[in-house]
């Protein structure tokens, strides 16, 4: 794909986007999103130039991804529990750092994995990835002795 038809299509994307989640009609806003979605529009561009947006699936993350809706469901009702105790006790929960070993491929397929993994491991509250290395992820996790905050996915 040319650059002008990638920059054409980020730039359609990114304003859909901004235009879906401000949720307004108004011309001030959606000016404020065109600004916006050029801005990000050349950022996808320089980073495919660098090949940085070249992404390979792989099945090991893939295959993982089952488990999603029963870890939301179990991070909300632990979370929501840990949070009752703490307000009933008037407490204040931290929470703790926690470092998982999570080895990742280098390459595109390794872009993908980390994408992935990031983006689906943080939709479950109790762990939340902050960053991620070659062989091992750090998150921050409400409450550290939870199965779910010794896993990424």
């Amino acid at each position: 794909m040319s650059r002008i038809a990638s920059f054409a299509f980020w730039f359609v994307a990114l304003e859909l986007l901004w235009a879906i989640l401000v949720g307004t009609t108004q011309s001030t806003e959606l000016l404020v999103g065109l600004a916006a979605a050029a801005i990000g529009a050349a950022f996808a561009v320089v980073l495919t130039s660098y090949g940085m947006f070249a992404l390979t699936p792989g099945r090991r993350v893939l295959a993982s991804a089952w488990k999603l809706p029963g870890l939301v469901l179990f991070d909300f009702a632990l979370v929501t529990l840990t949070l009752a105790r703490a307000f009933a006790g008037g407490r204040r929960v931290e929470g703790s750092w926690v470092t998982v070993p999570y080895p990742i491929d280098r390459g595109a397929q390794g872009r993908w994995e980390r994408t992935f993994a990031v983006a689906t491991a943080n939709g479950a509250a109790n762990a939340i990835v902050v960053d991620m290395h070659e062989r091992e992820t750090e998150m921050h996790a409400l409450e550290p002795q939870a199965f779910t905050a010794r896993t990424v996915l």
